[in-house]
């Protein structure tokens, strides 16, 4: 099953990108972004935007993803869609390795 990302922005890119560095546990999808092996990357590169993998940057694919608007779960880590068919994809886990996984600080709040 599929759902919306209805995250808030932090989620996303929770900093200034260039302060941001590749982790083993990404904790936001920018994060996630620099730390994708860049095998996968390269292809991803070709098969969804087309281009040169040197000419993508991680700003891009953020505003693929928020276009894709997809991911296959709701808890920690979240598998979060590059591509609308799914074939490219990043993990973002919670900040908090021992939280309770009924309650993210990133997920939005209906108000």
């Amino acid at each position: 099953m599929a759902y919306a990302l209805s995250f808030s922005d932090e989620f996303f890119l929770p900093d200034v990108p260039d302060a941001i560095q590749p982790e083993e546990r990404p904790t936001s999808v920018y994060a996630a972004l620099l730390s994708m092996r860049q095998e996968t990357w390269d292809r991803m590169a070709c098969d969804v935007f087309a281009i040169d993998p040197e000419q993508l940057d991680p700003l891009t694919v953020l505003d693929r993803i928020r276009e894709t608007n997809t991911c296959s779960n709701l808890d920690s880590p979240v598998q979060v869609w590059i591509d609308a068919e799914g074939w490219f994809d990043v993990l973002v886990y919670d900040k908090a390795k021992n939280r309770d996984i009924t309650a993210h600080p990133w997920q939005s709040v209906p108000q």
